[in-house]
């Protein structure tokens, strides 16, 4: 209780500055602005059901945890349960509120102790079931105190040395332990929660962004890339940012000398794709490419030229399709917060490569283990990894074993559904 107390003394604080950042931040903004009119059409909708079914709230703060759920959501029975979709972010929600898969859809309230209680009463909600890393301790608390069944489905934890602080294992325990179901991706990962949460329900289901991955992979929109993407060999600098452009640059310089002239010589080809697609950072990516040679490149947005092989990705939602086109992937973020999601490599066969900080990233763990993948240190390290291109039998004994890897990879949202509702 202690946790709370002083999580509740600090909201006034919170609630000036989130008000104050709302002014200078339009998705804060249109959440704030737009909140309570999204809850009263949901409200509606639920009047209209009429009590004919069970209220079932799932919440995805953003893209990629919707993504993670469409998977579970088509498999809920609709006859029986009125799905509420809740989201955080506009972009998000702008993109998907007319979706078929839910029954109704409205943002998610801000985490102030006087939010919950009249949501959760209003809407008649009985399962509040969050993705990833989303923990609302006001909404678990309260959730708790009404008798209404909180699941973590794909949960995930961060490394043991994030939690060496006592008061920090302290909060997250807290936290953690007002889940009446924690539903997680492998083994390991059940080992490392029960070694922070004192937790008797936490179980193996597998990951249901594994089950997105292959769905999509079912269903690929058709990319239009110029044929040599396809003909040649191709790298993609997949979700890349700041902190991994001097390695991969350095690297890319040792392994092209002479620039463009030197992957037009190679017959190679080069898909980059940012992270945030924002002006500042592509402007970093042309100054790296013009720096070390690269002079001739197209925008995907802007159609292609024909005469290069380098492409940068300025469209966000398509870079899980683009890996079909790439034999090595670089995945970005791990010399920051942690390496991004290696899925979507893996399921088209890529031979992989990310920087050393992979530990929040199951599939990254166990590949590494395999010695399936390689880790970057340095620059050196990514020029090694380039050189898998001149090395056709390591490259495809490699893509090989990656591939049956991912075939052993159970679907995991039917394990999500019936360790939920049965």
């Amino acid at each position: 209780m202690f946790i709370y107390i002083i999580y509740w003394l600090i909201h006034p604080i919170l609630f000036f500055i989130l008000i104050f950042s709302s002014i200078f931040n339009f998705k804060i903004r249109h959440h704030l602005f737009h909140e309570r009119a999204s809850w009263k059409r949901a409200l509606q909708k639920i009047h209209l059901d009429n009590n004919r079914r069970t209220v079932v709230l799932f919440h995805a703060a953003s893209k990629g945890e919707y993504e993670q759920l469409l998977p579970v959501l088509k498999l809920v029975d609709k006859n029986k349960y009125f799905i509420l979709q809740t989201f955080f972010s506009p972009t998000i929600f702008r993109t998907e509120k007319e979706s078929k898969l839910f029954d109704a859809v409205c943002y998610h309230p801000f985490d102030f102790i006087w939010n919950p209680y009249k949501f959760f009463k209003q809407m008649n909600i009985k399962y509040y079931i969050t993705t990833r890393n989303d923990l609302w301790p006001n909404h678990l608390f309260i959730a708790n105190k009404m008798n209404i069944k909180t699941i973590l489905i794909n949960a995930n934890i961060y490394p043991r040395n994030k939690y060496i602080n006592i008061f920090v294992k302290y909060y997250y325990n807290k936290i953690m332990t007002k889940f009446n179901l924690v539903l997680t991706g492998s083994v390991r990962l059940k080992n490392d929660f029960s070694k922070l949460v004192d937790h008797q329900n936490i179980i193996v289901t597998g990951d249901s962004r594994i089950d997105r991955v292959i769905e999509r992979k079912k269903h690929k929109k058709n990319i239009i890339l110029p044929k040599y993407f396809i003909e040649t060999k191709t790298l993609i600098l997949g979700s890349i940012i700041l902190s991994d452009l001097s390695i991969i640059f350095n690297g890319l310089s040792k392994y092209y000398p002479k620039g463009q002239n030197s992957l037009d010589e190679k017959n190679h080809s080069l898909i980059i794709v940012p992270h945030e697609v924002s002006d500042s950072f592509i402007k970093k990516i042309e100054s790296k490419l013009n720096h070390y040679g690269f002079t001739n490149w197209s925008y995907y947005s802007k159609g292609f030229n024909n005469k290069s092989r380098i492409i940068i990705i300025d469209n966000v939602g398509i870079l899980a399709d683009l890996y079909a086109y790439s034999d090595l992937s670089y995945v970005g973020a791990g010399f920051s917060q942690g390496v991004h999601s290696i899925i979507e490599p893996a399921s088209y066969s890529n031979a992989i490569s990310y920087g050393p900080n992979y530990h929040i990233v199951d599939m990254a763990i166990e590949l590494a283990n395999k010695k399936l993948t390689k880790i970057i240190y340095d620059s050196n390290d990514f020029y090694n990894f380039l050189l898998l291109f001149d090395n056709n039998k390591e490259l495809n004994n490699i893509k090989y074993r990656v591939a049956n890897y991912f075939d052993t990879e159970k679907l995991a949202s039917k394990n999500i559904i019936n360790a939920i509702f049965t």
